[in-house]
């Protein structure tokens, strides 16, 4: 019987919403899901019970944080640490790499920890059939959702041809019955090709065509076919990534931490996904945010009715006077005064204070590659 393994991917830093986000508490980990509860733990509660088995793929310098925050939920044995960063491409490539020791069969199915998602049925209906074209077609799978908006910070995925849904059948395992009717009824297509991050005229064109859809980062394929394109698409890289599995399997850190440390930083769009010759995309459509910028949370916040009347969205000791469409965040354990500023982001932790036009929100990530060039890591 083949096993279905749900990958957590929780490795990021989301600088682009510093100061709350740091290096030693990313995104992941802060409280930003429904309800306060981390992304990370939603994320893992989201996929529970869909697959056999869920590992959380993360940094070495973020595991500890990762396992407190799961403990009640997966064995720490379940969690993958990256001595160093190299991007999903990697990261993905190892805990395939890991599962298939154990599996060889095994079905892979991969998600992101720092996205914000207002379907949980939804999400995990569009996973589980991704999941089922991957074991069908023995091949590799997406899920696509329906664009709202020309946004120029994703990647598109355009439709090919459609597949017929007689063609899809579940993965073994015991999800559901309702989890695979809901899946089942998705439609699927076969994927003509993967854009990344296109300018605003031709985002604009993608969402008034209709055959484009945004590419969530949520992928499945056999564990196999997968290693076999990343040795098709890159031999040497292949052969690092066993060199990094036989030190983990082998009880070798030292050896892990450098052959891993000789991998590329590539993501696994372009190490897999571009060079492919097919791949098949689920279409789906469920309220979801990678949060991605102070404005994508202001958006979330206004979305989930926490904005006041006037469009502003407050989080802790903080007085907004005559002001529209402001994000404060007052975490310093101080009052912070807004008056008559629109679109402003404000953000005020112990150590930084950051003001920003929400229209600029974006440029945040330029503060910390600016902090980090002058070597002010205590703020990172």
């Amino acid at each position: 019987m083949v096993s279905l393994h749900v990958l957590v991917l929780a490795g990021g830093s989301g600088t682009r919403l510093w100061p709350l986000s740091r290096e030693a508490r990313p995104k992941h980990l802060l409280p930003l899901a429904a309800g306060g509860a981390t992304l990370l733990r939603a994320s893992v509660e989201r996929v529970l019970g869909i697959g056999d088995s869920v590992r959380v793929v993360t940094a070495a310098s973020q595991a500890e944080a990762c396992a407190a925050e799961l403990r009640d939920l997966i064995p720490s044995s379940a969690l993958v640490a990256e001595p160093v960063a190299r991007g999903t491409g990697p990261a993905l490539a190892l805990a395939t790499a890991l599962v298939a020791r154990a599996d060889p069969e095994a079905l892979i199915a991969s998600v992101h920890a720092d996205s914000r998602v207002g379907d949980d049925p939804a999400y995990r209906a569009a996973l589980l059939a991704s999941a089922g074209w991957a074991a069908s077609t023995r091949g590799l799978a997406t899920v696509g959702l329906t664009p709202t908006r020309p946004a120029t910070g994703f990647g598109y995925i355009e439709l090919g041809e459609p597949l017929p849904p007689s063609a899809w059948q579940p993965p073994s395992g015991e999800p559901a019955r309702d989890l695979v009717a809901a899946a089942a009824r998705l439609p699927a297509h076969r994927a003509a090709r993967l854009v990344e991050k296109p300018a605003h005229e031709a985002a604009a064109a993608f969402l008034a065509s209709g055959r484009f859809l945004w590419n969530l980062g949520l992928f499945a394929w056999p564990a196999s076919v997968f290693l076999q394109e990343i040795r098709a698409a890159d031999a040497r890289l292949a052969g690092q990534i066993d060199a990094a599995v036989d030190a983990h399997v082998g009880g070798d850190p030292a050896g892990f931490a450098a052959a891993y440390a000789e991998l590329p930083t590539v993501a696994v769009e372009p190490l897999v996904f571009e060079r492919i010759s097919s791949f098949t995309v689920v279409r789906a459509s469920f309220p979801w945010s990678d949060l991605g910028s102070w404005t994508d949370l202001h958006d979330v916040g206004v979305e989930s009715g926490d904005a006041d009347p006037a469009g502003n969205v407050v989080a802790g000791d903080a007085a907004v006077i005559g002001s529209r469409g402001c994000t404060v965040e007052a975490r310093a354990g101080r009052l912070v005064a807004v008056v008559g500023g629109d679109g402003l982001v404000v953000v005020d932790t112990p150590d930084a204070l950051l003001v920003v036009p929400a229209a600029d929100s974006q440029r945040v990530k330029d503060v910390v590659e600016q902090l980090r060039a002058a070597g002010r890591d205590a703020l990172l």
